[in-house]
């Protein structure tokens, strides 16, 4: 069938909101789909087995891919992928390329958003937010309707990031965030949060979801911070605060600056919105202030991606 190549993109987290009891997790969640840090994954046919290389960090995660989906006689290599486990939500965007990279190689179908649903079921991505299987489906700002769901992450709504818009990305050195069973285990028995809580997360993502649509970036981020709290406060208890204890004077100290800095997923990465013509400006500010509080880290300044992962044939 051809050499099959799949970029894709990175997911921020923006945040959970309350989604009513009667399920086993009581959230929605939301999130925007960014093109730095990129996942490139190349597959083939080939005979005697699946072979995965590639990105060392990567391969853990597009190797249970093969084997959770059985595709055998595929030969498959990450060319490009972010760190595991920093709140980007690569385990999610690795998995899913390497399934839709072998899937076309083999001939077994395609990856339409429908599919993507799908395979993320299959591989067992989306049980606690589904907005980065959703995001590589679409792209944009996306909101899920509520985890788990037997048909796999279901969009609520799908919405357009302004253009002129980018993100500033920091992703401190710092101890990694939760993540699979040990997360799985802690959020299995959600509770109702305080009304105050509640009304945040509701509230902020509807003045976040208007910011987004009107492009009233003011807005977009007052909403962002509201949701944020909100989320926050309802697991202080597992992060040791409204932020992650260790990434709490990095937040103040940006605030102070007249940033709002949002914390994706359990960090430790952090990011704000700003406009293109800001960009630079704002990552500099960013980096002052990593430096003033004594973090070590990363700093990128990323477009938003307005499209799902693209998968292609590549020639030869």
């Amino acid at each position: 069938m051809g050499r099959v190549i799949v970029r894709a993109g990175s997911r921020l987290h923006a945040g959970f909101y309350y989604a009513g009891p009667g399920r086993p997790y009581s959230w929605g969640s939301a999130g925007f789909y960014i093109a730095t840090p990129r996942v490139t994954v190349e597959a083939e046919e080939c005979p005697g087995g699946a072979r995965v290389g590639g990105a060392g960090h990567a391969l853990d995660a597009a190797r249970e891919a093969l084997e959770r989906l059985g595709y055998g006689g595929v030969c498959l290599e990450v060319r490009e992928a972010p760190p595991r486990h920093v709140g980007l939500g690569s385990t999610t965007q690795i998995m899913l390329s390497a399934a839709c990279a072998a899937r076309l190689a083999l001939g077994e179908g395609g990856c339409s958003p429908g599919e993507v649903a799908l395979l993320a079921r299959r591989l067992g991505r989306g049980r606690v937010s589904g907005a980065g299987s959703i995001a590589f489906a679409y792209g944009g700002f996306v909101v899920d309707a509520g985890s788990p769901d037997p048909r796999g992450p279901t969009p609520l709504f799908r919405l357009e990031i302004p253009r002129g818009w980018a993100f500033i990305v920091a992703i401190p050195r710092l101890p990694r965030g939760l993540s699979g069973p040990r997360e799985e285990e802690l959020l299995s028995r959600p509770w109702r949060p305080r009304g105050e809580v509640e009304r945040l997360m509701s509230s902020g993502l509807l003045r976040l979801a208007v910011g987004i649509s009107r492009g009233d970036l003011r807005e977009a981020l007052e909403g962002l911070r509201m949701m944020q709290l909100g989320t926050g406060m309802y697991f202080s208890g597992l992060q040791g605060g409204a932020y992650r204890s260790d990434l709490q004077a990095i937040v103040g100290e940006a605030e102070r600056s007249g940033l709002v800095m949002a914390q994706s997923s359990w960090g430790p990465t952090l990011y704000t919105i700003t406009t293109r013509d800001a960009a630079w400006d704002d990552a500099a500010l960013v980096k002052s202030v990593m430096r003033e509080v004594g973090v070590e880290g990363e700093v990128i300044i990323s477009e938003p991606l307005n499209a799902g992962a693209r998968i292609g044939y590549l020639s030869r």
